[in-house]
């Protein structure tokens, strides 16, 4: 199974080069055990990409997170833009 099927991981797009794996594991630990949080960062820089990867170790948790999250604007301005990658994004 190639790593972006696993069932339980989400994008997480919409984030600021400000944004560390602890601002987002504290942000969607809430909705149950992560397995894994991989920022997308610059290599030259070392800040944010833009977005990140998150993975619940349940597949359950992680629709609930993106039910919830997507759309939600963050105490510093990120506005979470959230999709889970077991879904066909290209429908």
């Amino acid at each position: 199974m190639a790593e972006a099927d696993r069932p339980g991981k989400l994008f997480i797009g919409g984030l600021n080069t400000e944004t560390s794996e602890k601002v987002l594991e504290a942000y969607f630990s809430k909705f149950g055990r992560i397995s894994e949080v991989l920022l997308m960062k610059d290599r030259e820089t070392n800040k944010s990409r833009g977005f990140a990867f998150v993975t619940y170790e349940n597949p359950g948790d992680a629709k609930d997170a993106a039910r919830e999250m997507n759309g939600k604007v963050s105490s510093n301005g990120v506005n979470f833009r959230c999709v889970s990658c077991d879904e066909d994004l290209w429908q």
